[in-house]
């Protein structure tokens, strides 16, 4: 085996975490990273995979497979925001004075540095006549019916 930190050949490697990666190491670069023991290494990964699935769909425990509509900030939403200030040809500064909002924070919108404020939100709709927000298909999981929890396979065969 090689270390991943210097590229050194040994017969032992040791698993530590640097900078929020996991590496196989020597025990003379153990000391640059902070040892991962087995039970972490299985939590932290279970943690991971949690979270990936969260963030993927929301998604609500069921006994069949549903399908409901539901409303989200649009992913271009600074895109939108731009081009309808432009084909009303306002500038920042004049669109910010119209909503009675800050320059700055219709830049950062455009630059998608910031998300609105579901009152903002409202209020650039209104002037600029668009809709920010899009449907999004929310979609319940069967529960794997052997552990009670959702399971790889539960996500697998939703996605064929």
């Amino acid at each position: 085996m090689n270390c991943e930190l210097c590229g050194k050949e040994t017969s032992h490697t040791t698993t530590v975490s640097v900078e929020n990666s996991e590496i196989e190491v020597c025990e003379e670069c153990k000391a640059y990273g902070k040892e991962v023991f087995s039970a972490d290494k299985v939590s932290s990964s279970k943690e991971k995979v949690l979270q990936r699935i969260k963030n993927k769909k929301r998604r609500k425990p069921s006994s069949s497979l549903d399908s409901e509509s539901e409303k989200e900030l649009a992913f271009d939403y600074s895109e939108r925001i731009e081009g309808a200030r432009i084909e009303q040809d306002l500038t920042q500064e004049e669109l910010a004075k119209e909503i009675n909002e800050k320059k700055s924070m219709i830049a950062k919108l455009e630059k998608s540095d910031m998300r609105p404020s579901e009152n903002l939100r409202q209020k650039l709709e209104q002037t600029l006549d668009i809709e920010l927000l899009e449907e999004i298909e929310t979609t319940t999981t069967k529960k794997s019916e052997e552990t009670g929890g959702l399971t790889i396979g539960d996500l697998i065969e939703e996605e064929s």
